[in-house]
């Protein structure tokens, strides 16, 4: 057996085991030995097109993007990507929709990688109710619901992934960490009955026994009045000299006592006034520091997906042989946000088509924007001439003279100067010569 057949074989067997895993669910061991398959035959569209099912499956719609655009180049007549392709487009709203999802999912990343796990759970609520198939946010949702030690929620997104993905290996780890926690809600255990004897018992008193001092008798009437009155003057001294005392230094010590407690509360609570302020100034940084970082990712995510859409738009425009669309979308992409190597080879036959074929009609676009009086539009479709093909002069002097325009002397004068001294036109030389003011 030859080495292409005997690839080829190999090929065709992995991409049999992730037909096979796919239809079991087990969407990461299908993409492994689809990976696998691409490995051997990068050719194979059929491998490359259940590929970007499972990821748009498991809510990476840009992956999935990748794999449908190189298969399109590929293969570009009959081909399942098409279809996937044109689905995408035909819903309307979809991209803005991911955009939308992707930028909660990143917000939410953010506040999780900055400490601020309850508004990073709120983000991804929203992500999983508008997209339950988005296994990334389940898994981080699960994540975080573990750290606060809500293992109900946790269990219901970590099911929901396994539902999708049997055998995503984060899945079966966060479960894993679910069973060895133990965590099992104990009934709390009813107080205990205290049992009480006494210590000392008195025989009660009958009704009629009387207590009987050792020495009694009968006072007179004068005496009586004598005794009530020097009881009263005792009480009165016992209550002067012992009783107002002791309860004049009781209520200082209580009023002591109060002035002391409060005075610590007040302490106490200007500690924590200063340490939440403390906490507060900290949380404005992070805050601000978690904008700008959302800010940017939520930017880089759009502007990839735009150039991805750019990409299929291109690729649709040539299936249906419109060229004048495809070198207009052309002037619009931006080949660097694009990492896929695969997208970066269909990008290089694309550009080698443009410089060969489409610098006329950029330049002629140029002409239309600045017969609209729309320059820097102009501006654009002149650079990516040059871009393309240096020696486009015309569509530099044309540039120079929009930058002139707008006050960049800079710009304007390294392009008149290039055309001065590169370009063989006599009448164009001229031209330049009498803007730059020579």
């Amino acid at each position: 057996m030859d080495y292409v057949r005997k690839t080829r074989v190999i090929a065709n067997s992995y991409y049999n085991m992730g037909l096979e895993r796919a239809r079991l669910r087990d969407l990461t061991g299908a993409a492994e030995c689809l990976k696998k398959s691409l490995h051997f035959n990068k050719y194979m569209t059929d491998a490359r097109n259940l590929l970007g099912l499972i990821y748009y499956e498991v809510g990476e719609v840009g992956d999935a993007l990748v794999q449908w655009v190189i298969s399109m180049n590929l293969q570009p007549e009959d081909n399942r990507a098409d279809y996937y392709l044109g689905e995408i487009q035909r819903k309307k709203g979809t991209m803005d929709n991911e955009r939308r999802t992707v930028r909660r999912f990143n917000q939410a990343l953010v506040y999780a990688q900055n400490g601020s796990e309850d508004l990073a759970i709120l983000q991804l609520n929203k992500v999983v109710e508008g997209k339950p198939g988005y296994v990334k946010a389940q898994l981080l949702f699960a994540l975080l619901s573990i750290a606060r030690e809500d293992y109900q929620k946790a269990s219901k997104a970590i099911n929901k992934v396994l539902q999708m993905d049997c055998n995503n290996p984060k899945a079966l780890y966060y479960k894993s960490l679910l069973k060895t926690t133990g965590v099992a809600i104990k009934p709390e255990r009813e107080p205990e009955k205290r049992k009480f004897k006494n210590a000392v018992s008195h025989r009660q008193m009958e009704d009629d026994d009387v207590i009987i001092p050792p020495s009694y008798r009968e006072n007179t009437k004068d005496q009586a009045v004598l005794n009530i009155l020097a009881g009263l003057v005792l009480g009165a001294a016992v209550i002067f000299f012992l009783v107002m005392p002791a309860q004049t230094k009781s209520i200082n010590e209580n009023h002591n006592k109060e002035i002391s407690k409060y005075s610590e509360q007040l302490s106490q609570a200007n500690k924590k006034s200063d340490s939440l302020n403390d906490q507060l100034e900290t949380l404005k940084t992070e805050k601000q520091a978690a904008e700008d970082s959302l800010a940017s990712l939520t930017n880089n995510a759009d502007n990839i997906l735009a150039q991805y859409q750019a990409v299929i738009g291109i690729l649709n425009a040539y299936k249906k042989n419109d060229f004048p669309t495809a070198v207009k979308l052309y002037a619009g992409l931006d080949p660097t946000l694009i990492t896929a190597e695969g997208v970066q080879a269909v990008i290089g036959e694309i550009r080698k088509d443009m410089a060969e074929n489409g610098v006329t009609i950029l330049e002629g676009l140029g002409d239309k924007s600045m017969a609209a009086g729309d320059s820097p539009t102009a501006l654009v479709y002149y650079s990516k001439c040059f871009e393309l093909k240096p020696a486009s002069w015309q569509a530099k002097y044309k540039a120079a003279v929009i930058y002139k325009g707008m006050g960049q002397k800079d710009q304007a004068n390294g392009l008149f100067s290039d055309v001065i001294n590169n370009s063989k036109d006599p009448e164009l030389t001229t031209k330049a010569k009498t803007e730059r003011g020579f």
